[in-house]
Formats: C-alpha cells, sequence, structure tokens
C-alpha cells in the first residue's frame, strides 16, 4: 500500500473512532489514547494528520456533513418533483436513522453542537464546512409542485428548508431514541405534509 493510501486509511479509521469514542463519552471526556487505541494507531497518528483533538472533532464533523451534502446531491434529478425529493429525503432519513451505528452518529452531532455552542472559534469552522444549507435549498428550487407545472422559487425553497432540515433532524433523533411509531411512512407523510408551506 502506497503511503498517501495508507494516510487516508488511518485517517477514516481515526475519524470513525473519534465519532464512536466522542458519542459514548463527550468531547472532554474523550481522551486521545482510547480514539488511537480504537483505530489500532498510536496518538503520534493523530497529531500527525490532524495536528490536536480539535483538528480531529473538526475533520470527523465535516465527514458527517460532507455525508449528508452527498446524499442530498444523489436527489438533483431534475424530472423529481417537489412531493418526489421530498420522498428521497424520507428515505435517507429512515435509512441513516435505522443504521446499524445511527444511535452514534445523533450522539456525535449532539456533542458536536454542544461544544460548538460553547466555542465559538469551533462554531465558525465547522460552518465553514460543505454547505448543507445551500446545498439543500438548490435541491428544493425549480422543482414541480402540482399537475399545472408551477414550480418552486428560490423563496419558496428557502421558506421550506428549515422545516425539512429540522424534521428530518428530529425524525433521525426519534428512531434513534426507538420511538417505535416513526416508520418509513411516517417521515415521508411528515415531510410531504410540508407542502402546505408553499401552496
Amino acid at each position: 500500500m502506497r503511503r498517501d493510501e495508507a494516510r487516508q486509511r488511518n485517517r477514516e479509521s481515526l475519524m470513525d473512532a473519534a465519532v464512536a469514542e466522542i458519542a459514548a463519552k463527550g468531547y472532554s471526556a474523550a481522551r486521545l489514547e482510547d480514539i488511537a487505541a480504537r483505530a489500532d494507531l498510536t496518538t503520534g497518528a493523530i497529531y500527525s494528520i490532524f495536528a490536536s483533538k480539535r483538528g480531529l472533532l473538526l475533520a470527523a464533523s465535516r465527514r458527517v456533513l460532507e455525508d449528508q451534502v452527498e446524499a442530498v446531491a444523489a436527489l438533483a434529478d431534475p424530472e423529481l418533483s417537489l412531493a418526489g425529493v421530498l420522498d428521497g429525503l424520507a428515505e435517507f432519513t429512515h435509512r441513516m436513522a435505522t443504521a446499524e451505528l445511527s444511535g452514534l452518529q445523533v450522539a456525535f452531532q449532539l456533542e458536536v453542537l454542544a461544544v460548538a455552542f460553547r466555542e465559538p472559534e469551533l462554531l465558525a469552522a465547522i460552518t465553514q464546512a460543505p454547505d448543507l444549507t445551500a446545498a439543500m435549498t438548490d435541491l428544493l428550487t425549480g422543482r414541480r409542485i402540482d399537475a399545472s407545472g408551477a414550480t418552486t422559487t428560490a423563496e419558496q425553497a428557502e421558506r421550506l428548508r428549515p422545516a425539512v432540515e429540522s424534521l428530518m433532524s428530529g425524525m433521525s433523533q426519534q428512531v434513534a431514541l426507538g420511538a417505535a411509531e416513526v416508520s418509513l411512512e411516517y417521515i415521508t407523510a411528515s415531510l410531504r405534509a410540508l407542502l402546505a408551506l408553499i401552496r
């Protein structure tokens, strides 16, 4: 294996380990030694790749956002109606929420938010990550609303976006917490109900 491939593999392993360790113990209590041990690496690898614990937290949180942006981009087919996009987002939300490690992901994201609210410069660094907000607004813009052929404007998409993102996040948390009634059908119906915001 080439050196750059090994470094990338180590980088991914350390980010996975950081998500698990920070989700389990919180950012303050998560020790670099334990993160490195989870990844079968040394703390030296963390410093070499990320420079610090904060750098590792930032990289791991950015990767989570990048995965979400990538998932949203998969729904970019211009032929999809607004209802079709919302159905796709419901499927993504349900798939992520019911994945094997979904509880860790939710706990990690909540911990990152808690740390970021206490440390403004970290919040600023996280918000410079791939812009999920812009990707979501773009995804919801220009979508067929009904049989008349009317499509969503950028203003309508911007009005709809916070409700869509909040519902997706809240549903993910509910599923991770074991709310049995939060099925794919329920998430889909809930997201489709948001169509009322632009009609």
